[in-house]
């Protein structure tokens, strides 16, 4: 698959992982390939680390005969990208890569939203190692609510529950707070025997939010042996998952398409089951469904979209770019 195909190149760049999704255009049946490399991620993890995923790309592509001179549009979806110099940085990547094709940036949640709903149009609520809530119509401006981060922001999702259960822990080991069978949960899975080791693990240079974060898989243990703390935090995501929803639904109320993803949310059926629960209790006639698609494929989708509307931010000689 490549030799001399002609191409569209799909790209879901994430903080700790990039999702490569190659498009072949060939008027026989649709051809797919999926590769997946590392950080993508500016904001987060800077320029050095994207540069070295990007040049990862480009080895792949080439070692399975992906031409550049092939290529006739790439969408990219990531955080950050309605910071300049995210768009600057990209822009001349791929100017240097020589690549000549159309390229567009789109939000991960736009992306995210764009694999579930072939019409590019609903709500999308997120919930994975951060969260946000994500609207849009035809014609109208989009519709957000969260997704500012974990020090202030991104409520309900696996940071959240799994910084809610350290602190319950903390809470229980000086008396401010009941005992709770998350203390020997977190423990056994950390391999730690006392408070001063849980510190180390989570205050520990370079300690990343993904790995605070996968300690919210022990919250349905401590639910299923009937733990009250856990069952209090896990009340508290659903609460606050359903908020995210309603300050979208409430700028957006004839919208009736949702779309629940995120490791939150799809691994914990709890919380989905509760919150679809809630939210229907409000809005009977909302269409709720669990994704797991992959964004890459909304990013070839929007990129689909606007190469045929011929949507353009700005143009050289060479290549497009649109946000």
């Amino acid at each position: 698959m490549g030799a001399n195909m002609e191409y569209l190149l799909g790209i879901d760049g994430g903080g700790t992982k990039t999702v490569v999704c190659v498009e072949g255009l060939t008027k026989e049946k649709e051809t797919r390939q999926f590769f997946y490399f590392g950080a993508f991620n500016i904001n987060g993890q800077g320029e050095k680390e994207t540069k070295k995923t990007l040049d990862d790309i480009d080895r792949q592509l080439k070692e399975n005969g992906y031409e550049v001179k092939n290529c006739k549009g790439i969408g990219i979806g990531t955080a950050g990208i309605s910071n300049p110099v995210v768009a600057t940085f990209l822009k001349e990547q791929f100017l240097k890569r020589e690549y000549e094709c159309p390229i567009f940036l789109y939000g991960d949640q736009e992306t995210a939203l764009s694999a579930v709903f072939e019409s590019c149009y609903g709500m999308i609520l997120i919930a994975g190692t951060g969260s946000i809530c994500f609207g849009k119509t035809k014609g109208e401006e989009p519709v957000r609510a969260g997704g500012y981060g974990h020090i202030i922001d991104d409520v309900g999702s696996g940071y959240a529950i799994a910084r809610d259960m350290l602190t319950a822990i903390v809470r229980a080991e000086d008396g401010r707070g009941e005992k709770t069978v998350l203390t020997s949960l977190v423990f056994d899975f950390l391999g730690i025997k006392e408070i001063k080791q849980l510190i180390q693990f989570l205050y520990k240079e370079n300690r990343s939010k993904k790995e605070v974060a996968n300690l919210a898989i022990l919250i349905e243990e401590a639910i299923r042996l009937g733990d009250k703390v856990a069952c209090s935090i896990e009340e508290k995501s659903v609460n606050d998952l359903y908020e995210l929803w309603k300050a979208v639904h409430i700028q957006m109320p004839q919208e009736k398409n949702l779309a629940l993803t995120g490791s939150v949310l799809v691994k914990n059926t709890r919380i989905s089951t509760k919150l679809i629960e809630k939210i229907h209790q409000e809005q009977k006639e909302m269409n709720i469904v669990v994704s797991k698609e992959e964004a890459v494929l909304g990013a070839l989708r929007l990129l689909k979209k606007d190469k045929k509307e011929r949507k353009v931010l700005w143009e050289d000689e060479r290549t497009i770019f649109s946000d």
